[in-house]
């Protein structure tokens, strides 16, 4: 098929296009948009325009408006979605002739919203989900195409987060691919088992010492990767008298570290950037 790509990321451009490839499909070009302000880090729009392969259009609308317009110009027969943040009108989503699928990291119809990865972290969940699904005019209601599931307990770092949600779209991809070749609806999303994962409140950005420390660590992680909108960026706060954002904590000594009194008992800081700096660009 011809696979037109709905994206904001370079990493994300770079990997479907060479993932679809692998699968026998042809991509065709990349619809992108400049989106919510902060919501990728400093990264500007140009790093995508550079970064996709030369053989791929990079086609960029002023509103999304222009979606369907742009798609159709691609001529795909479907489009797939991820790291995309602005919401795909219905008349864009009728061009392709097999719809619109995208790549959402969670098991739908959990944590459903822009910022899943954060409150899997948050929530101190054992695994990191993702989906493909059919989209619809709503936020990851449609219909689904394939799904799967990854260790996250263990992961030390946005990098390892990051690299586990890559491993399950690259995986899932090509079943999702074939039941929208084949004319397949999708399973139907269980509403009762909905959830929504919103962006953090503000003050969730700043630690607060006084917190049991298993819930400090959690924040820490879950900020590793979270979405955000314009505004702070967590986990901050004061060490030895400076402003920080804490990166890497630990519950043990086992690696060293700044020990902090929490609430209920320490925790270690192993890694900290000043406080203007971003953790993750994702």
């Amino acid at each position: 098929m011809r696979v037109a790509l709905f994206t904001r990321l370079p990493e994300v451009a770079v990997f479907y296009d060479a993932r679809l490839r692998e699968l026998g499909h042809e991509c065709v070009g990349v619809v992108t948009a400049h989106g919510p302000a902060g919501r990728y880090g400093r990264e500007p729009l140009g790093a995508l325009v550079d970064a996709a392969p030369r053989h791929l259009d990079v086609l960029v609308a002023n509103t999304s408006s222009r979606f369907a317009a742009l798609l159709a110009a691609l001529e795909a027969d479907v489009a797939v979605s991820g790291g995309f943040p602005l919401r795909i009108p219905a008349d864009a989503l009728r061009v392709p002739r097999h719809g619109v699928v995208n790549g959402h990291p969670a098991i739908l119809p959990r944590l459903r919203g822009p910022n899943p990865i954060g409150w899997a972290l948050r929530n101190g969940d054992d695994r990191i989900g993702f989906t493909f699904h059919r989209m619809d005019e709503d936020f990851d209601t449609g219909s689904l195409l394939a799904q799967g599931s990854a260790p996250l307990a263990d992961a030390e770092s946005p990098d390892d987060v990051v690299g586990r949600i890559i491993g399950l779209a690259g995986t899932l991809l090509g079943t999702a691919l074939d039941r929208v070749e084949a004319g397949d609806p999708g399973d139907v999303q269980d509403e009762s088992e909905a959830s929504y994962a919103g962006f953090f409140d503000p003050e969730y950005a700043e630690i607060d010492w006084s917190r049991p420390a298993e819930e400090v660590h959690r924040q820490v992680r879950a900020w590793w990767v979270a979405a955000v909108r314009e505004g702070p960026r967590g986990a901050l706060a004061e060490i030895d008298g400076e402003r920080v954002r804490v990166v890497r904590t630990r519950l043990d000594g086992d690696e060293g570290g700044v020990r902090v009194e929490c609430g209920d008992g320490p925790i270690w800081v192993l890694q900290t950037t000043p406080s203007g700096e971003l953790a993750g660009s994702h």
